[in-house]
């Protein structure tokens, strides 16, 4: 089913476009309802690594880095996905506003 705004990859619809400039400690926390074409909702987040796993490798990568919803070892660090669609962690303290968010959801279908 086509949502406006979203591509279906795998079980999960991932945003088109991601929220540039956004560190991991807000982005964690970023929610949109959306709107679906049989007029049910549901809410678009980040994703967990473990999620964004299951889609493959070519379809995660979209030019432009974004957070994952995991955190890595401790709160200091995070998961993202990075421009070929690999898995890379970042010091949170380090990339200040950098990365984006990238929102999806399961695809409830």
């Amino acid at each position: 089913m086509e949502i406006k705004g979203y591509t279906l990859h795998g079980d999960y619809y991932l945003a088109d476009e991601i929220i540039p400039n956004v560190n991991w400690e807000k982005a964690r926390r970023i929610e949109k309802i959306v709107n679906l074409p049989n007029g049910e909702t549901v809410i678009a987040q980040l994703l967990s690594k473990k999620e964004l796993e299951t889609i493959p490798k070519e379809e995660r990568r979209c030019g432009k880095w974004y957070w994952t919803r995991t955190s890595y070892d401790t709160h200091y660090h995070a998961y993202n996905v990075d421009n070929d669609g690999d898995f890379f962690y970042s010091d949170i303290g380090y990339c200040g506003n950098a990365g984006g968010a990238r929102l999806g959801f399961k695809n409830p279908f």
